[in-house]
């Protein structure tokens, strides 16, 4: 019953007040129940003893309204200040977790894993505002009570005070028990629903596929398994508590009868008087008011712990990056230098094995091999998405690991595979790379991209909404609108990382166009798996199995008759093939 997290307690930062109020409010209402209790005490008394006409009936009901006046306010207050708790818990939790975020690097969000990213700044803090406003207040109420009626009644009746207190002091170890099994659970749970989480969200994007394959039955299968695994944790979780609720109400329930039973054998023999002992009655049913209400909210305050440890993945996620002087290699290379760079995504298996390249300035260097090879685990090494275990690389002579990563973006822009879109419209889209470029200037990279005659033509212009994540623009589009990005950034480098894959061919042809004309005024580094479209590059890199085999120029490659040469005839083959002819337009 006690669940006490540092996470938690950490992020409460900036509203704890507002917890010691609401548990503050809940002292001034028992203060009121005490109050009234003791009124009708003295009054039932006085009745019993006196003749009405001796009883002073003002003074005790102007009591009972003052307490019932204490009790009232003091209520609306608590509920008005959760509501304040509630608000500043979601707004300051989710700005730490969103700030934290924005420092994330692609390798952080793979580690951490992008459902469990949505469902912590999401599901999470909604789960974990009850811990604040409910159980954190109730946890202080709940020692604060106890010991307040205690000393409230150990001047009326002694024995029955110490009994009742003893057992709201061992309520809690006791429930213990239960805890250490719910604990078991929780963390499962939290599993359990992100798995739950991302099996639905893959199974929404991909209905289409499932369907066409007529797949969908499985999905929905499988849906409801993982469904049924959350509910019977749910269920496990709810068992426990209530059982340790039951266990509970039988120890109180047994400690009021043993109060009111000595109280009744001190009223008989004369030790106290009736008003103190129906003082007694009435308070000792109270005593445990607090320890109740933490016991119902108990299972809110699991479920706020375990969204916490997942919270946690996130905002205790190391961002900091390598910044050293002590490393840099000074040389007199224009361009970016790989030296014996090595790394791997974990300690098995290196994925790049003391790699060499080159990339001159204003030359175009294309990165080539088969699938898996590392050509994309170099490019996260140029962008420091990751860094290398060991070699250098540099970037005009300075070592990279003295260049912070927010600087080193500015001269290393990217056009991915898959551009993504954001909703909005296209100025928006184009003023995540430069907010100031006026329309012209945005009209006019258009124009470079192919794209200027078609915004033109659009009613709104720049203006046009590009639909949920671009849904209204095509592939090419969206490629076109990337690379736009890339040359309103005015980095030096731009690297293109099989932009073209994912467009028809009239697309792709406009796009090549473009990046031929890029490579006049800056230094490209491409990947493509189309080799007869990086045949023009200055330098072409081979990469097998981590290595560099060869490098050279088109026409070096393919007299050689290596890996490049051999990738060159085996997809022309396949093209020729794919056109119905014995040919094909060779690379060579």
């Amino acid at each position: 019953m006690l669940h006490i997290n540092k996470t938690l307690i950490r992020l409460s930062k900036g509203f704890r007040g507002w917890i010691l109020v609401i548990a503050a409010l809940k002292i001034v209402v028992l203060l009121g129940i005490t109050m009234f209790a003791n009124s009708i005490g003295t009054l039932l008394g006085q009745l019993y003893y006196s003749d009405a006409g001796q009883v002073d009936f003002t003074n005790l009901v102007v009591r009972s309204i003052i307490a019932s006046l204490i009790m009232l306010v003091g209520e609306i207050l608590i509920g008005e200040v959760e509501h304040i708790c509630t608000s500043m818990s979601r707004v300051n939790v989710r700005r730490e977790i969103i700030e934290k975020l924005l420092e994330l690097d692609v390798k952080d969000v793979n580690k951490i894993g992008a459902t469990n990213t949505i469902n912590s700044s999401v599901d999470g803090v909604e789960l974990i505002q009850m811990y604040y406003t409910r159980y954190l207040p109730g946890l202080i109420y709940s020692v604060a009570a106890p010991l307040y009626i205690f000393f409230a009644l150990m001047n009326k009746c002694l024995p029955a005070a110490i009994i009742l207190l003893v057992v709201a002091l061992a309520v809690t170890p006791l429930n213990n028990i239960f805890r250490a099994k719910i604990d078991k659970l929780k963390t499962g749970y939290w599993t359990g629903m992100n798995n739950l989480t991302s099996y639905y969200v893959e199974s929404i994007k991909g209905m289409t596929t499932s369907e066409v394959y007529n797949r969908g039955d499985d999905r929905e299968a499988e849906l409801n398994k993982k469904a049924d695994f959350v509910s019977n944790i749910i269920i496990r979780i709810m068992t426990l508590n209530f059982s340790s609720i039951g266990f509970s109400e039988i120890i109180m329930n047994l400690s009021i009868f043993a109060a009111m039973i000595i109280c009744g054998v001190q009223l008989i023999s004369g030790t106290i008087e009736l008003p103190s002992a129906l003082t007694v009655f009435m308070l000792s049913f109270g005593f445990f008011g607090s320890i109740r209400h933490l016991q119902w909210i108990e299972h809110e305050a699991i479920q706020g712990i375990a969204a916490s440890n997942k919270i946690a993945d996130v905002i205790d996620t190391d961002t900091a990056r390598e910044l050293s002087s002590d490393r840099e290699q000074k040389n007199d290379f224009e361009g970016i230098r790989l030296k014996d760079v090595c790394f791997s995504y974990n300690e098995k298996k290196e994925t790049l094995k003391s790699v060499n390249i080159d990339i001159p300035n204003n030359k175009t260097t294309a990165l080539a091999g088969e699938s898996g090879c590392g050509k994309s685990t170099v490019v996260n090494m140029l962008l420091r998405f990751y860094d290398s275990k060991n070699g250098h690389i540099t970037i005009d002579g300075r070592d990279y690991l003295s260049i912070p990563p927010e600087e080193l973006r500015k001269q290393i822009i990217m056009v991915p595979q898959q551009v993504y879109i954001f909703s909005g419209n296209i100025r928006d889209n184009l003023y995540i790379a430069a907010d100031d470029k006026d329309d012209a200037t945005l009209l006019e990279v258009l124009d470079q991209v192919k794209l200027g005659d078609w915004v033109r033509s659009l009613p709104e212009g720049l203006d046009s909404n590009v639909g949920d994540a671009g849904s209204k623009l095509s592939g090419g589009q969206r490629q076109k609108i990337g690379i736009a990005r890339a040359i309103l950034s005015d980095a030096p480098y731009i690297v293109f990382d099989e932009s073209t894959s994912s467009v028809d061919e009239d697309s792709e042809r406009e796009i090549w166009e473009c990046i031929k004309g890029l490579g006049k005024t800056r230094t490209l580094i491409v990947i493509s798996h189309r080799l007869s479209t990086i045949r023009n590059a200055d330098n072409i890199y081979v990469l097998e199995d981590g290595r560099v085999a060869e490098h050279g120029d088109h026409d070096r490659l393919m007299k050689t008759g290596g890996i490049y040469s051999r990738l060159v005839e085996e997809q022309n083959l396949l093209e020729a093939a794919a056109l119905g002819k014995g040919g094909g337009v060779s690379a060579g």
